[in-house]
Formats: C-alpha cells, structure tokens, sequence
C-alpha cells in the first residue's frame, strides 16, 4: 500500500467513502430514531430510491434495516483504509499503525451491527464502533507528534492529524449519527491526505547495491616493460 492508489484515485475513493456514509445516514437514522429522526433527514429518507432499496432488502428476507444500513458503513472504512495508505506510510511505523486501525473498523462496524439484538451471540459488541473510532482519533495524535523529523511532513498535515478527533465529533453532532456521520468527517480528511500529504513512494531511496565506478589504473606510456626470464630466452 505505498505506492497504490494512484493519487487521482485516492481522491476520489476517500470522497467516495464520505458520500457512501451519507447516503446510507437517512435510512440508518430512520431506523434508528423513527418519527424523533431530524426532519431534513426524514425527508431525504422519502425518496424513491430508499423505498426501492427497502423492498428489494424484503425481497430477499433482510428485514431488519437497521443491521442492512449500519453494517454497509463498513465499507466506508475500508475506502479510507485503502486511500489514505501511501500517505500514512510516508508517516513511518505509527502511520502504518493508523491505516491498520483504520482498516479495523470494518469488522468491528459489521459485527457491531450483527450482533445489536439482545439475544445475540456477543451483545456486548454492540456499540464497538465508537471506540474503534476514538481509537483511530486518538492515535491520529500520537502520529501527528512522533512522525519522524526530517521527512517532509509538512506541519499542516501534523496538524491535521492531531485535528482528526475533533473533526470526527463535530461531524457526528453536525450528522446526528456515528458511525455514519462520523465516517463523512473522516472521510472528507482523507481525501484532503490523499490529495497534498506526501506519499511514501514519493521518497528517493538508496540502495547498498548501487554500483559504484572502479577507478581505472593508468600506466605511463614511458614506463619501461618488465621481463620475465621466459621472455629474455626468446
């Protein structure tokens, strides 16, 4: 993941998570909160296509929506996961540490969302994504303050990093809703990462097999020649 996506298609898969959180934010909420939803999202959750979705889920025997609308967030970790990788990387060890609790967030979200009925088999893990996501802001701190000096890291995306949980919060009291108002904030910074942060494959490497010139050894024209006894018998 250091060189891969390209930057163009890191963009667009960050911007991609953030609008796929969005999307699926009015349903969740519906589900979620019912009549008590905020109005402007219980208007976008009357649309057509939320309907034709509903139906289709009961077409195929998924009726409980709040499990089918919440655990689809996860696919939003893993665009950011899979955005964000060059530009983690070039962060060193505690960047690559961020991308795999990035990236953890998925299966956390998933099975947080199969497991919220109260006669499911783990419960407690109902609710997990949260800390999942403090865990992501909190560490975003502790990357923007031991990124190795001298990389090119500029102070902007330090900042930005330590900035990760505040942006997560106000995104989700701006939304109404985590993980899905959450991952729109989040996401929205990873595309600004993938955009302008340095990327690790961008970093000249040297390397021990390189080959280095053999100076050549220049005898003088008027060096007189050596004879061995073999030559003087001719």
């Amino acid at each position: 993941m250091r060189a891969h996506p390209s930057r163009p298609l890191a963009v667009v898969a960050a911007f991609v998570a953030a609008l796929w959180a969005l999307f699926l934010l009015p349903p969740q909420q519906q589900a979620w909160s019912g009549v008590f939803a905020p109005r402007w999202l219980r208007v976008l959750d009357d649309l057509p296509v939320y309907d034709a979705i509903r139906n289709w889920l009961h077409s195929v025997g998924e009726h409980d929506f709040y499990l089918a609308f919440g655990a689809l967030a996860a696919v939003s970790f893993v665009l950011i996961w899979w955005a964000t990788g060059p530009a983690f990387a070039a962060l060193g060890w505690s960047g690559r540490v961020l991308g795999w609790l990035t990236l953890l967030g998925a299966p956390v979200t998933a099975l947080s969302y199969l497991n919220h009925p109260v006669d499911a088999p783990v419960h407690a893990l109902w609710g997990a994504e949260a800390y999942a996501l403090m865990l992501v802001g909190i560490w975003a701190v502790v990357v923007a303050i031991v990124a190795p000096r001298g990389r090119g890291i500029p102070g902007w995306e330090r900042a930005l990093l330590a900035a990760t949980l505040p942006i997560m919060v106000v995104s989700t009291l701006a939304l109404s809703y985590w993980p899905h108002g959450t991952l729109v904030g989040f996401g929205v910074e990873a595309a600004v990462m993938a955009a302008l942060a340095p990327r690790a494959a961008n970093r000249p490497r040297s390397s021990s097999l390189t080959p280095h010139p053999v100076p050549s050894v220049n005898v003088p024209a008027d060096e007189p020649r050596r004879t061995s006894s073999l030559d003087a018998g001719r």
